[in-house]
């Protein structure tokens, strides 16, 4: 007789693309420490803030998304894994920010906030086109197909947000 997992597959999957996520999603608190010098305020404007922000949208909501769609065996367990995935990757990200005190102004909040959050906050509409054009949209919903459909969506969704985010605001 086979044990029963204590995790489910979507929550393993989850989890997995979530921590692989937040690692790589950490390349956008290293390219803002290292885009200028102490004390850093606010996004660069153009390009410069657009690169800064680009690693977290891709990893947050493209990556972290897209690993559990392209493995799931069901749509629902592609839909649970990849928020799953999202909000590990969020949370740990948001985490991080926190402990390392990176601070930046959000000017339309007047307020500053960890660039952690910023980006995670900009990453839900990336995650949700991803969710919505992957498992939802299409006819399985679930495997590569679905996977790639999520993957792309989003990644035109990341890359159009990380263009217009340091002019926002």
């Amino acid at each position: 007789m086979e044990r029963r997992r204590l995790i489910p597959p979507w929550l393993r999957r989850g989890f997995e693309a979530g921590a692989v996520g937040a690692l790589l999603s950490g390349g956008t608190l290293v390219a803002f420490r290292l885009s200028r010098p102490a004390p850093r305020v606010a996004l660069p404007q153009g390009i410069d803030g657009s690169l800064i922000l680009v690693p977290a949208l891709l990893a947050l909501g493209v990556l972290a998304v897209g690993l559990p769609i392209f493995l799931a065996a069901t749509r629902t367990e592609a839909i649970l894994g990849a928020i799953a995935g999202f909000m590990v990757a969020a949370d740990l990200l948001m985490a991080v920010s926190f402990v390392s005190s990176q601070q930046i102004a959000v000017h339309w909040l007047s307020r500053s906030m960890p660039l952690g959050v910023v980006a995670a906050v900009l990453a839900i509409p990336v995650a949700a086109v991803g969710i919505v054009v992957g498992p939802v949209a299409s006819e399985l919903g679930f495997g590569h197909s679905s996977g790639l459909r999520a993957v792309l969506a989003g990644a035109v969704v990341a890359l159009a947000l990380a263009l217009a985010g340091p002019y926002v605001g």
